[in-house]
Formats: C-alpha cells, sequence, structure tokens
C-alpha cells in the first residue's frame, strides 16, 4: 500500500479524458499563470526571503527540486535534491518547517527497504544538506514498502524530531511514533493497533511541549487526537472530534493546520455521508471544521457540493493563514472512472478565523483540466495555487502555478478579469434541484424559462440556496445572481454572474 497522497498523485497523472458536469459562465480571460510548465508539478510553497519564495516540486522524470523563484514565477535558483535514477521504491516527503534559528528544512522518507528518515537542511545561500538518521524507523524488517503508510514530521526548537508512521498488519493498521535527537537516534516510541489510521501529526498547544497525534478512531469511523508529551506518554485523548457536529460521517483525505497566531485548528477533509434521517447520500463533499486548541469543535462548513460528482481537497496542502484570514482551496466536480479522476474545476475561498466566508470563486477551463496541489498566502497580499493541468483533447501536461489577489478573491470584476466566476450553479443538468453557491453577500438569485418570464427569484441569505425544481417543466432555463448594493439594473440590482441550467 502507498501512501493516500502517493496513490492521488499517480491516479492524477494518469490519461484523463472525462468531462465533469458544472460549466460556468464562458470565461474569455484566464488566471495569472506563473512558472507554467508541461514537466514541473509544485507540491509546497514558502516564503525564501521578503520577495522571493521556494518550493518543493516533482520534475517529470527527472526528479525532486527545491526551487526558488520571485513573485513572477522566474526561476532564481535550484537545486536537485532526489534523482529518479537512484534506486527506490517508496519515498514521501513533508512540507517546508521553519526553524527557531530562521532556516528551512524539510523531512523524507525513502526505501525500498527499511524506512530510512532524512532532514534536509537550507542555508541562506540555498545550500541544501541532507542528514540520514542513523536509526531507522521501527517498523518489522518484514514490513515492505508496500505496506508502509502515511508518514508525517513535526521538529523540535532543540533539534530534535517526532515522526509518525502506519503499516498494515492483517486487517488492521499499526501506528508508530517516535522521537529522533539532534543526531537521529531513537529516545522514544510509542505504537497502537487501530482499524485504520489517517494521520497528522501537530504541534502541542502554546506554552505545553509534545506533539498532538490525529488518528481515525476504529469504534465510530471518526478521528480522535491524542496528545503527547516530550517523552512519548500519552497525556489526553480526545475522542470522536467530527461527532460533536455531525454524528453520521465519513473522512477520507484530511489536512490540519494550526494557525500561527490564534493557536486555532483549522481541518479540511474529504467526507461522504450515507443516507440518514430523510437526506439522501453524499458521496464525497468538503468539510471545513475549527476547533479550540483543546479539540473542541467550535464551527464547521461543507463546501460546494456538486452532488453526483466528486468534490476534493487540494492534494497536498489545502489551507493557509494571513493574518486573521484563512485561504483554503478545493477542486469541484472529479468523475472517477476505476481509480482516474478527472478535475473539472477548483475553488477558493477566503474565510475570516469564524469560517465566515469573505470571498469564494470557482475556475472552470474547457480546454484544460486544472488540479490544485497546494495554496500559500503570499505576504505581501493574495495567495498562490500549484496546479498540475492536461490539456483535455491532447492529453498534454500543462502545469502552473496561479497568482491571486485578494481583490480577486473577493470583487466581483476583478474575478472576471482574471477568469473566475462569483457564483456556480449545480448539478447541471438536474431535476430535482438547482443548487446556487456563492460567496457574494447582500445579493438575490433569479430563475428565468426560456420565454424570458422569472420562474423562481429569492434574495440570498446563505453560502448555498437550494431551489426545489421538481414542478418545473423539463427544459432550458437561465439563473442569474445579482448584487443588491450596485444600484439598478434590469429592476434586480447589479448583474454579477449568469448561465443556462438544463432540467432534465
Amino acid at each position: 500500500m502507498r501512501t493516500m497522497r502517493t496513490m492521488r498523485i499517480l491516479a492524477l497523472l494518469a490519461v484523463i479524458m472525462m468531462l465533469g458536469g458544472v460549466r460556468m459562465q464562458a470565461q474569455v480571460n484566464e488566471p495569472e499563470e506563473i512558472l507554467p510548465s508541461p514537466t514541473l508539478i509544485v507540491y509546497h510553497m514558502t516564503q525564501w526571503n521578503d520577495n522571493q519564495i521556494i518550493l518543493n516540486a516533482v520534475e517529470t522524470g527527472v526528479g525532486l527540486y527545491a526551487v526558488i523563484i520571485d513573485e513572477d514565477g522566474n526561476i532564481i535558483d535550484q537545486e536537485l535534491w532526489h534523482s529518479y535514477t537512484n534506486t527506490c521504491y517508496f519515498l514521501t516527503e513533508s512540507k517546508f518547517f521553519r526553524m527557531s534559528d530562521g532556516g528551512l528544512c524539510f523531512y523524507y522518507v525513502k526505501g525500498p527497504e527499511h524506512p530510512t528518515v532524512y532532514k534536509v537542511s537550507i542555508s541562506e545561500d540555498f545550500e541544501l544538506t541532507t542528514f540520514e538518521f542513523p536509526d531507522a524507523f521501527p517498523f518489522p524488517e518484514e514490513i515492505t514498502h508496500d505496506d508502509w503508510w502515511n508518514f508525517a514530521w513535526l521538529p523540535n526548537d532543540d533539534g530534535s524530531t517526532f515522526v509518525s508512521g502506519v503499516y498494515i498488519e492483517g486487517n488492521h493498521c499499526v501506528q508508530m511514533m517516535v522521537r529522533y535527537n539532534e543526531a537521529g537516534e531513537i529516545t522514544h516510541q510509542w505504537s497502537d493497533i487501530t482499524d485504520r489510521a489517517t494521520t497528522s501529526l501537530l504541534p502541542p498547544e502554546r506554552g505545553a511541549s509534545g506533539c498532538r497525534l490525529v488518528m481515525e478512531d476504529p469504534d465510530d469511523v471518526n478521528s480522535e487526537c491524542i496528545v503527547f508529551d516530550d517523552s512519548l506518554n500519552v497525556v489526553d485523548t480526545k475522542h470522536s472530534i467530527y461527532n460533536q457536529a455531525i454524528g453520521i460521517y465519513r473522512p477520507h483525505y484530511e489536512y490540519f493546520a494550526v494557525h500561527p497566531e490564534t493557536d486555532m485548528v483549522y481541518l479540511i477533509s474529504d467526507v461522504s455521508f450515507p443516507a440518514f434521517n430523510g437526506n439522501p447520500q453524499i458521496r464525497s463533499d468538503i468539510y471545513m471544521s475549527q476547533f479550540n486548541p483543546d479539540f473542541t469543535q467550535t464551527k464547521f462548513k461543507l463546501g460546494p457540493y456538486t452532488l453526483d460528482e466528486y468534490d476534493q481537497i487540494a492534494l497536498c496542502e489545502a489551507i493557509d493563514f494571513k493574518g486573521e484570514n484563512i485561504y483554503m482551496c478545493g477542486y469541484m466536480n472529479t468523475m472517477w472512472g476505476g481509480n482516474v479522476p478527472n478535475s473539472d474545476n477548483f475553488y477558493v475561498a477566503l474565510l475570516d478565523g469564524n469560517l465566515n466566508i469573505v470571498g469564494e470563486i470557482y475556475y472552470h477551463n474547457e480546454k484544460r483540466m486544472v488540479v490544485p496541489y497546494s495554496i500559500y498566502a503570499v505576504p505581501s497580499g493574495g495567495c498562490l495555487v500549484s496546479t498540475a493541468g492536461k490539456d483535455r483533447r491532447t492529453g498534454e501536461q500543462q502545469h502552473a502555478i496561479y497568482k491571486l489577489s485578494d481583490e480577486t478573491i473577493v470583487g466581483i470584476e476583478e474575478a472576471h478579469d482574471a477568469g473566475f466566476a462569483v457564483a456556480v450553479a449545480y448539478p447541471n443538468p438536474g431535476k430535482e434541484v438547482l443548487n446556487i453557491r456563492t460567496g457574494l453577500q447582500n445579493a438575490r438569485v433569479e430563475v428565468y424559462d426560456v420565454n424570458g418570464r422569472m420562474v423562481y427569484g429569492q434574495e440570498i441569505t446563505d453560502n448555498i440556496t437550494a431551489i426545489n425544481t421538481s414542478a418545473w417543466l423539463a427544459g432550458s432555463y437561465i439563473w442569474k445572481v445579482y448584487t443588491l448594493d450596485g444600484g439598478p439594473s434590469t429592476g434586480s440590482g447589479t448583474l454579477a454572474e449568469t448561465e443556462k441550467w438544463v432540467k432534465e
């Protein structure tokens, strides 16, 4: 078994030819792309200096690079840290970590035999130094790379490092946690057996030491947070951290992040719901949640669910922070043929610290499939979204980073100028319901038939307006979203978005 992220990346690099179902208004403009490439896919991004960004990226057929770019995407420097000519049947790497001395580092584990942990330190003059931990990760010798799963890392100010990993044992998973000292020697370890473990390794609450491990709770298919001290003694366990909001829940891929200023914990996840209490089954949605530092859930929000399709979080890093703002990224309408996905479009949301939507925009490219990998909040303003892309007709790879200003995420004209929509309708075509999703405030939705007669209209009071269309005749309709504070236009305000919708 490979890591979850590795399986998803391999699937996305396969031949993808199916088309999704959401169609937004025709977009003449395209988002600003930096670092376009047919071969380079960016996994992780962070700040290098005042006006430069460092990337961890894969060059197809070559290897893995650390790359420094300026804010316009020009490559300043790059260094190959793993070559595909090396024999390695398993490799998974971490995001960048900022050390107490201001430097950067990242970690990786590789095979094919016993898992070996490496730390790559990056000096101020961009020299990469790789250190191999002399103590291998303590999986049993008979466990092969096919059974390794979900490594996570957390460095400490004293030079030590917490590392977690999972391996398969029959119908169970064995979760392992170790602490390495600065010399790469194991000083403490802990293990537990669970039915399945989807893990995130988080820093402790502010003022405490140790770490927090989030893993799936085998008793109720939910997640629990285990709190450790520096010696990996369990000091607390928070059970069923999702069930405080939703009682019937199936988590899939998860990304946790701790806000560096408020210490609040944020989760973005792919989830599914079985039918219950008269509600229909949800095949896959995006779920974002906020927790207090003690993992008490305070608020949750669902993403732009598209019914018969699958919606997923960005593949590597789906949340980032700048001040009180939270940036999140996911992709919508992913059809699955076997294990091969096809992303129809993606969206970017800007939220405040209480998960209230400040702005939300949606992107669809008729010619190219686009899948987001990572989002990064740029200190100077706005965000970057790294993506993998493929021409829908020829299959030619075309990857890029999209550069978005805050004005693009919250402004109608700015979003349109950048090729994004500010409202989206789904499913399209549909039968019983028409959902209009938008981050616009003080707005109104109206629907017209082919004769121009308005068949529905209401002010928008929530992120999603669900319209019952069961009594409507089959055929084509036009939906329109107006802002109510932009002056009179067609008697309803200023038109923000419009598109055809088909009832089957």
